[in-house]
């Protein structure tokens, strides 16, 4: 295809069981003019095969078997620098998507002159499924800006040009947010298709589910990347999310120090000093202590005024 409008990137590594239902979702959307790039990061079981199989049954798909294995960040890097469609969207290779999704997402951009288009999704695991709601500001982009929750970039049609100046981290770990902030900095307005069209998969084999120091060490160097851009692009009004992002980072870091094996690693705990974690550890201790001191000291005043006294 020379000149699609929609782009659809497709990482691969290592989902065998789920790359067909993934794919077969693409291949039957009601919208038909995109394209689909598989971008093989060297996966080591058939992925390759099935998707080059898939290549042969449909033109709209285009393979590229990558030398070497760089991680998720830069295999979307590689898909997007080999797209040509007006807008661009990434989806996991072990998730899923609704028949109309790409045309809900696109026709609401276009009619609503949007460079960027988003919706609710469904999250599946080992017990089931829940309703996950994307609460992006679609008033006041500000508000989206920092560590708000659900920062994916699965269920975002994106404009090219606004990828375009994104910079793609090295790390794999919360990549999606390293992407998608500086995407929502760049974006002039924002617009929502309220129904639940993308199918998340917490995938339990996959790597992120791994409690490591190297997992780890990848998602502090994302949170920096991310922070970075704030400081460097909000100026004055960096201020303003400051003490949201110490009380992000500063979670993160209690996350670690009740862990065993990782509270020993100084690294994981001492990034972005910025932050004031023993401070923030200090006034955290008080309030629990708090917490459990006043329920017990009322219990006992409320004894004591409501029991009749004994000689």
């Amino acid at each position: 295809m020379n000149h699609p409008k929609v782009s659809i990137i497709v990482p691969v590594y290592k989902v065998e069981k789920y790359l067909h239902r993934c794919i077969d979702s693409i291949l039957t959307q009601t919208f038909t003019d995109f394209e689909c790039i598989l971008v093989d990061d060297c996966s080591p079981d058939k992925c390759p095969q099935i998707c080059n199989d898939y290549a042969k049954l449909d033109a709209r798909i285009n393979v590229i078997h990558k030398t070497q294995n760089e991680g998720l960040p830069q295999t979307r890097k590689t898909g997007f620098e080999n797209s040509s469609g007006d807008y661009i969207i990434f989806i996991d290779s072990d998730d899923w998507l609704e028949t109309d999704m790409i045309e809900k997402l696109y026709n609401a951009a276009i009619n609503s002159n949007a460079d960027l288009a988003f919706c609710d999704f469904y999250v599946y695991n080992t017990h089931g499924y829940s309703y996950g709601i994307q609460t992006l500001d679609t008033e006041n982009n500000f508000n989206n800006l920092g560590f708000v929750y659900w920062c994916t970039l699965w269920n975002k049609l994106f404009h090219r040009e606004i990828i375009n100046r994104i910079e793609f981290p090295k790390a794999g770990k919360y990549e999606d947010r390293a992407i998608t902030q500086q995407a929502l900095f760049y974006v002039k307005k924002i617009i929502k298709v309220p129904y639940p069209l993308y199918h998340y998969s917490y995938n339990q084999e996959s790597m992120f589910r791994e409690i490591s120091i190297k997992i780890y060490l990848e998602w502090i160097e994302n949170i920096i990347f991310v922070i970075s851009f704030l400081h460097d692009n909000l100026g004055d009004k960096f201020l303003q999310k400051k003490r949201h992002i110490n009380e992000y980072v500063n979670s993160f870091k209690f996350k670690i120090l009740k862990n065993k094996t990782l509270r020993k690693e100084v690294v994981l705990l001492n990034f972005y000093p910025e932050s004031g974690f023993k401070w923030w550890l200090f006034s955290h201790n008080i309030k629990k202590l708090i917490k459990l001191i006043i329920p017990r000291g009322l219990f006992i005043f409320y004894k004591k005024i409501k029991s009749p006294e004994t000689e």
